[in-house]
């Protein structure tokens, strides 16, 4: 019976699944035993996926996403493990503080075996400054710098809205997140008309996906794990790939 009602809560999002504990006795652990989280703050906005998102209905769908976040990773209720985890936050350093320690502990427990994290931006891209596009990038690298332990098993990261020009890009998307297997950049760039050089021959990153990032080329060196490259819209007057693959 158990896994019917679990197979019932796989097609709800994760607000519903939460509120179903209250329904009776039998209801009351089931989210708990869930082995497949999605967690999505859009489904926490007053309306899901608007064209336009006020400042504090972010704010508002954080704290809703944090608090369900709390629920369904508290001890002693979470003894199952959590085999994959995809998990959508808006950008904001005030939030992070909060879901950082909630996703330390969860991995820290071995209760979290595969993480799918995307950061996305409260604005729209064409809204957003370099200067606002700077302080994501600080504010994630904070967060990862903060609670280590989720490099461990992050395997999907897509970011959104971010400039790496004061960060070492290379350094952590390929020598941190040493597991990672699927990784999506859209409107990302590390200063506009920059060079991007790949070359991490331990990676197992297999799929990368580039969308509308200001990239004057991609240097491909080697990522021997690639099996599928996509790049929609870019902005180079150049062929902005070059591949210098060895063919080992």
């Amino acid at each position: 019976m158990d896994d019917v009602l679990l197979s019932i809560l796989r097609k709800v999002d994760i607000s519903t699944a939460v509120r179903t504990s209250s329904l009776s006795t039998r209801w009351r652990q089931l989210p708990w035993l869930l082995p497949e989280l999605s967690i999505d703050v859009r489904h926490f906005l007053p309306v899901p996926c608007p064209d336009s998102i006020a400042a504090n209905d972010c704010q508002q769908a954080m704290v809703a996403l944090t608090k369900a976040a709390k629920c369904l990773f508290a001890k002693p209720q979470r003894k199952s493990t959590i085999t994959t985890l995809q998990l959508q936050l808006y950008l904001i350093s005030t939030f992070l503080s909060d879901i950082g320690p909630l996703l330390g502990d969860v991995i820290d427990s071995g209760l979290l075996k595969d993480l799918d994290l995307c950061l996305l931006d409260d604005l729209k891209p064409g809204d957003s400054s370099e200067l606002h596009m700077l302080q994501l990038a600080k504010d994630m690298y904070g967060f990862f710098n903060a609670y280590p332990s989720v490099f461990g098993c992050l395997t999907r990261l897509s970011l959104h809205g971010v400039c790496f020009i004061e960060l070492d890009m290379h350094h952590l998307l390929f020598d941190c997140c040493t597991q990672l297997k699927h990784l999506s950049l859209h409107y990302c760039d590390a200063g506009r008309r920059s060079v991007w050089k790949i070359d991490a021959p331990n990676s197992k990153l297999s799929v990368l996906e580039i969308d509308t990032c200001c990239f004057e080329r991609i240097d491909l060196v080697c990522l021997p794990e690639l099996e599928k490259l996509h790049w929609d819209t870019w902005v180079s007057e150049y062929i902005p790939l070059s591949f210098a693959l060895d063919p080992t």
